[in-house]
């Protein structure tokens, strides 16, 4: 390296790359030892190591996206692992955002990016966003970072490992033209290696632009990768551009300067980045710095192992959004992409926390298939787990606590999760209050037949619910009713079958969120009054009798068993309702034509009529918690007026027979 010798800053990690020193003094590079085999066995050291056990010390990882699209699935698995290695070994997580290509950059991007991987729950402890930018190894924005590059540039261009190319783009164009024609490689020819450091220097002083190319080894390099073992590109690196005519570094020159003044240990990304890699050692070993490890992960590929494309279903982060797709549940999705977890772990649903304690840098070689199969699966867990989680929530009755602010944690951040499906659940809602207000009949069809799907159930819905949302029901009283009606139910929304899992989930629940008018109950095509009444109470005066004092005991018993608008003695309270009421009824003999009909039965079908107006759903438990004591009685009273309207009318009926 000309008389230079480079001190070589030590890796926060060196357990990890297994380095073994004989000495104190610092690893020095001089031109003589960058040949690919000294090359290569410097690699070698630094990436062997066994991938079923977690490296010795704390690991420096960071996720370097371009902010010139948004983030995918294969971009968020990328920084999951990165995030799960230096979690797991108790070492720090860095965002950088490489926006050295200006022509590409795309306005909202970086601020999406950091939106989306917050909402996935990812957090980092450096970056653009973390004090200011202002962390120990900032800035971490490569565009504030161009004097950076500039002063390595010129370090090896004073070394003579890279060289001032001075053709322009239009002569680079006809060489290629002409190489092609020729039947060579249109790699670059080397018409600018040979100048002079001198005449370099002066033409650069005079104004002539220029690009900086990187003086490649002789022969293809061989490097190690702790996915793919050791690896070789047929053909030697042509000189590369590491600094463009416009000032701005390359991609590949800009990682590696500043993965080595961040200090990353390792590197982990996708397999399409493994052909880049040989160029990158080279100018670790140019600088005289040792490599960090480098893991390369299988691509995402589809079922037909294509690589994904932006038009694929699953691709884009707003896919799982408008899905109702859990955070957690897409974190777990995106880990299963290609790790190998240890054999100690048996299931394949995992907390990121549970990620961070069981992570080991396996990965699987090849391509990997998405699967969205497994979505719903995952997602049923997560969500029963998160609902089984949720402890206090906001009582709708008592209206307390008023803000989520006011929720305490856990239950906080739990209800803030459960708003990814809650809130298009509402947005369904919504829709059938509009409709029913505006009577809005189905609309015409359109061109998209998921969307027809949702509009038919909206309008069919609208059809049976009452004028009202049951009151109040805004802001975070929405979340909590909203999280305790899916805890009620067994069969959750299927996120693959979006947005019509969401609107049907509302119409087979709408009971829950909307009001009931006595002419749902009545009407024999919208409520089980076709099964109940009509079989069991229109045919006998009796049985009508019967189950208004159905109605009524089970009311007087809500009430002196001590429920209260607090939604935390709901539960007991109904259950010792239900308990005193059923032993009465079990005495009752109650005949249907000719057969005894069982009172119990025909106790719990009044009572799920008159609260639901449907004959299978939640339990009545839970719908009188969901409900509370003021509504529940209210439909109680409401069916009773309901029954004793059939029996005066049949009593009418039977007057008129009788004169």
């Amino acid at each position: 390296m000309r008389g230079l010798t480079l001190l070589i800053r030590r890796p926060v990690c060196r357990t990890a790359l297994n380095l073994k020193r004989t000495s104190q003094e610092p690893l020095r590079f001089n031109s003589s030892s960058t040949s690919p085999k000294s090359i290569s066995n410097l690699l070698r050291k630094s990436t062997r190591g066994d991938n079923r056990k977690l490296p010795d010390g704390p690991c420096r990882t960071r996720f370097a996206p371009s902010p010139t699209g948004y983030l995918h699935l294969g971009s968020l698995r990328t920084a999951l692992y990165n995030y799960l290695l230096a979690k797991a070994t108790g070492g720090q997580f860095l965002l950088r955002i490489e926006d050295t290509d200006q022509t590409r950059l795309v306005p909202d991007a970086e601020e999406r990016l950091y939106q989306d991987l917050k909402w996935a729950g990812l957090s980092w402890d450096e970056g653009p966003d973390v004090f200011n930018g202002n962390g120990p190894y900032g800035p971490y924005r490569q565009s504030e970072r161009l004097a950076l590059y500039d002063e390595h540039a010129e370090q090896l261009i004073r070394e003579g490992r890279a060289y001032r190319c001075f053709c322009s783009p239009e002569d680079l164009e006809h060489q290629k033209r002409e190489a092609h024609a020729r039947g060579e490689p249109t790699h670059y020819q080397g018409t600018c290696r040979s100048i002079s450091l001198r005449e370099s220097d002066a033409r650069a002083a005079n104004g002539e632009s220029f690009a900086v190319r990187f003086k490649s080894a002789e022969k293809p390099l061989m490097i190690h990768d702790m996915v793919y073992g050791r690896y070789q590109k047929n053909e030697r690196e042509e000189d590369f551009i590491i600094r463009k005519r416009d000032g701005f570094p390359t991609y590949h020159f800009a990682n590696v300067v500043d993965d080595r003044l961040m200090q990353i240990t390792h590197v982990i990304r996708g397999a399409e980045w493994l052909i880049s890699t040989p160029k990158h050692v080279e100018m670790y070993a140019a600088f005289g710095w040792e490599p960090p490890a480098f893991a390369h992960v299988g691509l995402l590929v589809d079922k037909n192992r294509r690589k994904l494309s932006k038009r694929d279903s699953g691709v884009d982060m707003s896919w799982y959004k408008d899905r109702g797709i859990l955070p957690s549940t897409l974190l777990n999705f995106a880990v299963l992409l290609g790790w190998g977890r240890p054999s100690s772990v048996k299931s394949d649903v995992m907390t990121l926390n549970q990620m961070v304690d069981n992570f080991i840098p396996k990965f699987s070689r090849g391509d990997i298939v998405v699967d969205l199969g497994k979505l719903p699966h995952l997602q049923t867990k997560h969500l029963r787990e998160l609902l089984k989680q949720l402890g206090r929530v906001p009582d709708i009755q008592t209206k307390e606590p008023a803000d989520l602010l006011e929720v305490p944690e856990p239950d906080r951040h739990i209800l803030s999760q459960l708003r990814t499906i809650t809130e298009p659940i509402m947005d369904i809602i919504k829709r059938v209050e509009a409709t029913k207000k505006t009577q809005q009949q189905t609309p015409p069809p359109t061109n998209n037949e998921a969307e027809d799907d949702v509009s038919t159930i909206i309008a069919q819905t609208a059809q049976v619910v009452g004028e009202n949302l049951l009151e109040p029901y805004t802001d975070i009283y929405q979340d909590a009713h909203i999280s305790e009606v899916l805890r009620a139910n067994n069969t959750l929304p299927n996120p693959l079958d979006h947005p019509s899992a969401l609107a049907r989930f509302v119409a087979e629940n709408w009971f829950l969120f909307f009001s009931i008018p006595e002419s749902t109950l009545r009407n024999k095509n919208t409520s089980s009054i076709s099964t109940l009444l009509e079989n069991h109470i229109h045919n006998n005066r009796l049985q009508a009798q019967t189950a208004i004092k159905y109605l009524e005991d089970f009311a007087t018993a809500l009430k002196e068993k001590g429920m209260s608008n607090s939604n935390s003695e709901v539960p007991k309270a109904t259950e010792d309702a239900i308990k005193s009421c059923v032993p009465a009824v079990t005495k009752d003999n109650i005949v249907l034509g000719d057969k005894p009909l069982n009172p119990v039965k025909l106790f719990w079908a009044v009572i799920r009529w008159a609260l639901t107006t449907v004959d299978v759903g939640p339990s009545v438990v839970g719908i009188v918690q969901i409900l509370g004591q003021e509504e529940t009685l209210k439909r109680l009273e409401q069916a009773k007026r309901v029954l004793e309207g059939v029996e005066k009318n049949e009593l009418k009926e039977e007057e008129s027979v009788e004169g």
